[in-house]
């Protein structure tokens, strides 16, 4: 499968990683002009990480357009 990301686009990914005994979620953006990485929370369990991070990921990838007045 390929992915083309343009400017208007980025590229979301969210990933579950176990540090000290519980499991972190962390969202990763990248744009053309650079990425951020955020440390979302942690977890107890994975599936509740894993459920987190999709959802973070669905809201990541939501196109948020200035619905509120702003041009």
């Amino acid at each position: 499968m390929s992915v083309t990301v343009t400017s208007a686009d980025p590229f979301v990914s969210t990933e579950v990683v176990e540090e000290r005994g519980r499991f972190v979620v962390v969202l990763t953006v990248v744009f053309d002009d650079g990425a951020v990485q955020h440390r979302v929370q942690s977890y107890h369990t994975r599936t509740k990480a894993e459920l987190a991070a999709r959802i973070v990921r669905a809201t990541a990838e939501r196109d948020h357009r200035p619905d509120w007045g702003m041009p």
